[in-house]
């Protein structure tokens, strides 16, 4: 089972460090604790400016126009399963500013998301009031 959302990662540049252990777990698939991350690496693509993106299957869709150069693009709309998992993941890997983020396609108009500070921690983001009445 999985919520039906659109996934979107923003910014997500991947630290240089983490570069060969980032290219290997995507070559692969999977990796040692990294079952939960099955659906998100089977999607995730990595460029040669290191934001991680992703590419296009029959199994989720995309508004997005795909890149001409590699076909990526910055959001995959799908059952999304483990995104917490997703997010713990990425924090080790993400330098800093890069967010993934969800957004509910059931109706709810939910969203919510994780912002990464580059530096192994991770913050909830959430859609709230900003500013005063007008």
């Amino acid at each position: 089972m999985g919520y039906h959302t659109t996934l979107y990662l923003i910014d997500v540049k991947i630290k240089d460090d983490s570069l060969p252990s980032v290219k290997k777990a995507l070559k692969s698939k999977r990796g040692r604790g990294q079952g939960p991350l099955k659906y998100f690496l089977e999607q995730a693509a990595l460029p040669d400016d290191g934001f991680l993106c992703f590419t296009l299957s029959g199994s989720y869709t995309s508004s997005y126009v795909p890149d001409e150069d590699d076909g990526t693009v910055p959001a995959l709309e799908g059952k999304w399963r483990n995104c917490e998992e997703i997010a713990e993941w990425l924090k080790l890997h993400s330098e800093k500013g890069g967010r993934l983020v969800q957004h509910s396609c059931e109706g709810d108009g939910a969203a919510w998301g994780w912002e990464f500070d580059g530096k192994g921690r991770l913050r909830d983001l959430a859609l709230c009031s900003v500013g005063k009445w007008r």
